[in-house]
C-alpha cells in the first residue's frame, strides 16, 4: 500500500475520491496542526504543507501542490517529483478580473462612493470593452481564460509569455517579455497573471508603468512582486492610470497603515480571485488529485509537472 497524506481539507463526501482508489493508505491531515515526525512514512502528499516540513522527509517522492504557484518549492530535492494544479484557477480568476475591469471601466465603485453620499452625478463618458485593447502579461491557464473571455466580448487581445510558440486564435499576437513594450502604450487594460520567477520580479516599475496608456487600467492577480509597490503609488496619486485592481500586493498581506489602502483608485482584494472560494475551483483541484494519484499508482508519468528552473 502507498501512504498517502492528504493535506488539503476534503469535505467528508468527497473523501472517497481517494479512499476508494486500489492500493492507496490515505491519511487526511490539518495542515495547520501537523508535525514532519507526523510524515515520517509519507511516500505522497497531496496538498501545500511548508517546504521545512517537507523537504527532508525520508519516504517522499512525490508532492502534488494545490496551488498553480510554485516558485517556493523550487529547492525540493531533485528525487522528490513536484507537481501543481495548474489548470484548476483558470475560470474564477479569470471572472474575477473581468469584474475588476467593469467596475473601473464603468466607474461602478466610484458610483458606490456617490450612493452613500445620496447623490444623483452622472460621471460622464465610459468606454467599452469591445472598443478596447487588452493586454494579458501571462499566458497561462489563467491568462488564457481571460483573454477568451475579453475576445468574447469583442476587445482586441495581445498576449505576453516567455516564449512565443504559436498565436491562438482569441488573440490577434503575441509579445515576448523583451518587445512588450512596443504594445503596451496602445492597450486598455493590462492584466497580469504571471508566477514569481527571476524574469518577472519588478517587472512592472515606474519606467515600465509609465510606457501604459494614460487611463488605462491594471489588473494583476498573479504576484505582488511583479509590480514596484512604491512605483505604483507614485502614479497612481499622481492618476495616471484610471484603476489598479490588486488581488496580490508587495508585501502580502498589506499592512493595516500601508498607504496603499487609501489611494485613489486602487482597489484591493485579499488574494481571493483564486483559492477555493468557487467550488468549481476546489472541484478541479481535487480532480487533478485524483486523477495524477492514478498515473502514479499506476506508474505513469505525471501531470503538471514543475520545472524548478522557473518555479512553475
Amino acid at each position: 500500500m502507498t501512504k498517502i497524506y492528504v493535506a488539503t481539507p476534503v469535505p467528508e463526501d468527497r473523501r472517497n475520491l481517494f479512499t476508494s482508489i486500489e492500493g492507496a493508505d490515505v491519511t487526511f491531515i490539518d495542515r495547520s496542526a501537523v508535525k514532519a515526525e507526523d510524515l515520517l512514512d509519507a511516500e505522497v502528499i497531496l496538498g501545500n504543507l511548508p517546504l521545512s516540513m517537507v523537504k527532508d522527509l525520508p519516504a517522499l517522492k512525490w508532492l502534488q501542490l494545490d496551488s498553480a504557484g510554485a516558485n517556493t518549492y523550487k529547492e525540493l530535492p531533485e528525487h522528490i517529483a513536484l507537481t501543481n494544479a495548474s489548470g484548476a484557477y483558470g475560470t474564477a480568476i479569470s471572472e474575477h478580473m473581468i469584474g475588476c475591469v467593469f467596475m473601473v471601466m464603468k466607474n461602478l465603485a466610484r458610483y458606490l462612493d456617490i450612493q452613500k453620499e445620496h447623490e444623483f452625478t452622472n460621471l460622464g463618458s465610459v468606454n467599452t470593452v469591445s472598443s478596447s485593447k487588452v493586454l494579458c502579461v501571462g499566458m497561462g491557464d489563467i491568462g488564457s481564460s481571460f483573454a477568451k473571455k475579453m475576445n468574447a466580448l469583442g476587445a482586441e487581445v495581445y498576449g505576453v509569455r516567455r516564449r512565443v510558440h504559436e498565436t491562438p486564435d482569441y488573440v490577434k499576437a503575441m509579445y515576448t517579455m523583451e518587445n512588450m513594450d512596443e504594445i503596451i502604450g496602445e492597450c486598455d487594460v493590462v492584466a497580469l497573471s504571471l508566477p514569481e520567477t527571476e524574469e518577472t520580479i519588478h517587472l512592472f516599475d515606474e519606467t515600465r508603468l509609465r510606457k501604459m496608456k494614460k487611463g488605462a487600467i491594471l489588473v494583476n492577480v498573479g504576484r505582488g512582486s511583479a509590480i514596484v509597490t512604491e512605483d505604483l503609488l507614485k502614479i497612481m496619486r499622481e492618476e495616471y492610470l484610471s484603476g489598479a485592481c490588486l488581488d496580490v500586493t508587495d508585501p502580502e498581506p498589506l499592512p493595516k497603515n500601508h498607504p496603499l489602502w487609501n489611494t485613489k483608485h486602487v482597489y484591493i482584494t485579499p488574494h481571493i480571485s483564486g483559492r477555493f472560494n468557487a467550488a468549481v475551483t476546489y472541484d478541479l483541484v481535487l480532480n487533478i488529485f485524483r486523477k495524477n494519484l492514478l498515473h502514479y499508482l499506476n506508474n505513469e508519468p505525471l501531470e503538471n509537472t514543475v520545472d524548478r528552473s522557473i518555479g512553475y
